[in-house]
């Protein structure tokens, strides 16, 4: 199209140029004819020289052009359309293939970590050394973080076209309920819940990813023997680390997208966060400086119980 927009363009030029200068040469011929009558038979009327005005041609050259167009397009759309579904079809089933593993690796691990996770739970209940109570507790630990592992990748698959199970809940007794979680992840970093009772309709499992992978991440970041803080200000849920900061906070929701390459991770998690805050209409702001921390802003007032 671009090929036929610069040949269209070169032949108008062109064209309009011999189309004026034609014009000219009449008008000139026009008033040379003009002059010579006026030596044969004088008049008190002068000879002038008729200007360039509006060429009919050149209307003419435009319409023909304007219906080679509609014929180049009308060839050039289903070709490129035939074209781009050939060359994208490997990959369209390279995807497929993709999707496909991932749900049946997910299914085919479920069953063993429910059996690992079941048994590691009894143990727990039956060890009398702290010691062992710890290594247990990691166990379990490790368990929670690959089922959280599953939900994102399966989640990450569905993306928009995941239904929402809303219901009411308290997002309070929800941070309160999640606090061993988050304090089981990493001794020196702490995190602190100030918040007062505040009910939303929303997806719950949906809700608990969004801030798991908020919170996690903060842990993560920030140096040891610091604080997270989790807060509420006007409806906006904070949740805010004194870390070493996000060089590019736009980007850090791409999916796949890593700032640090050295962490071990997939690029999921911040994805995952605004694809659940887009699905539930949730405004989510993120404010960072690198070296002094981040704080993600979380506009629950969208969600909060009518």
């Amino acid at each position: 199209l671009m090929l036929f927009l610069a040949l269209s363009s070169l032949y108008y030029f062109k064209e309009r140029s011999r189309l004026f200068q034609e014009q000219k040469v009449k008008n000139r011929l026009l008033y040379m004819e003009c002059e010579h009558m006026q030596k044969i038979i004088p008049t008190t009327t002068p000879c002038k020289m008729p200007l360039v005005g509006k060429i009919k041609a050149l209307d003419e050259t435009l319409l023909s052009l304007f219906y080679a167009f509609l014929v180049v397009l009308a060839f050039i759309v289903p070709s490129a359309y035939m074209l781009a579904l050939i060359s994208l079809r490997p990959m369209r089933q390279s995807i497929e293939t993709i999707d496909s593993f991932i749900n049946g690796i997910v299914h085919d691990i479920n069953t063993p970590l429910s059996l690992i996770k079941l048994n590691a739970q009894s143990m727990s209940m039956s060890l009398e050394k702290e010691k062992h109570k710890e290594k247990n507790s990691r166990i379990l630990q490790g368990i929670e973080d690959i089922e959280s592992l599953e939900e994102q990748l399966l989640f990450s698959l569905k993306g928009e076209s995941y239904q929402l199970k809303k219901t009411l809940f308290d997002v309070k007794r929800l941070l309160e309920s999640r606090m061993s979680y988050y304090n089981d992840i990493r001794d020196a970093v702490s995190v602190h819940v100030e918040i007062e009772s505040y009910t939303i309709l929303a997806d719950r499992l949906l809700i608990v990813r969004m801030i798991d992978n908020i919170v996690l991440n903060a842990i993560k970041f920030s140096p040891r023997k610091s604080e997270v803080k989790i807060y509420m200000i006007n409806e906006w849920l904070c949740i805010e680390d004194s870390g070493k900061g996000i060089k590019a906070p736009q980007e850090v929701f791409m999916k796949y997208y890593r700032e640090d390459a050295k962490v071990k991770g997939l690029g999921l998690g911040l994805f995952i966060v605004k694809s659940v805050a887009d699905l539930h209409g949730i405004e989510l702001q993120i404010k960072s400086k690198v070296g002094s921390g981040t704080r993600f802003l979380l506009n629950m007032s969208t969600i909060k119980e009518k």
